[in-house]
């Protein structure tokens, strides 16, 4: 399972990366709003590769599962409410950093970039809209993420596993393809889709996660 974080983190990272330098470089992200939840999203980061190492050595797997299930849930259900006019302020602010929080935790603890979570409140909180929303949140992640990284193999020390079961080549040729797709795929989404479909794509994804996620809750309760 461990494993299976790191190389998650690792591809995770490259999407981040590619996606924010091409939502950046058409002006669909704000580098203010990104500072603000970094504050808030590395630490927890670390804290959320602590909780998972133990709950994958003392617990059991599941439980990482359950938090994810209900994040996403979360996420859905936030982005399916009617737009909220955002009236700013030191308030709104605080707000903002803790969902972040919530969102670095989550990248440390399930091995995700904690997207998902970035854009429902950089929708919801910072009344971004759904392009300046993603490339704020990749901006988020592509700091976030490699903390989280870092954070897992010092804590579980098995990249060397990583490295033996994937070979050299693999490990640098995937991430890279990864960066390349994500920076293409982002520029070409940014300029043919629709905001509307945008937003639907986002949902869609997310609700497949869920279901996998409570699949796999349900065959270990079974």
């Amino acid at each position: 399972m461990i494993e299976a974080i790191i190389a998650s983190l690792t591809m995770v990272w490259m999407v981040a990366l590619g996606s924010s330098f091409a939502h950046s470089g058409e002006g669909h992200a704000n580098k203010e709003v990104a500072n603000a939840g970094r504050l808030t999203a590395i630490p927890a980061a670390i804290i959320g590769s602590f909780l998972a190492w133990l709950a994958i050595e003392y617990v059991s797997v599941l439980v990482i599962k359950v938090i994810a299930a209900a994040i996403l849930i979360y996420v859905i259900e936030r982005n399916l409410r009617p737009s909220e006019k955002v009236t700013g302020g030191v308030e709104v602010l605080t707000k903002y950093k803790i969902g972040c929080a919530f969102g670095g935790l989550a990248s440390g603890l399930l091995g995700i970039g904690g997207g998902a979570v970035y854009v429902t409140i950089n929708r919801r909180m910072a009344g971004l809209d759904i392009r300046s929303a993603a490339g704020t949140s990749y901006l988020i992640g592509a700091a976030v993420v490699p903390v989280a990284l870092l954070s897992h193999i010092l804590i579980d020390g098995t990249l060397p596993d990583v490295y033996h079961r994937t070979g050299m080549l693999a490990a640098i040729t995937v991430p890279a393809l990864a960066f390349c797709s994500s920076y293409f795929g982002a520029k070409n989404a940014i300029k043919y889709l629709p905001i509307n479909i945008v937003k639907w794509v986002f949902l869609i994804a997310v609700s497949a996660s869920l279901a996998r996620y409570l699949w796999d809750i349900g065959s270990n309760l079974i």
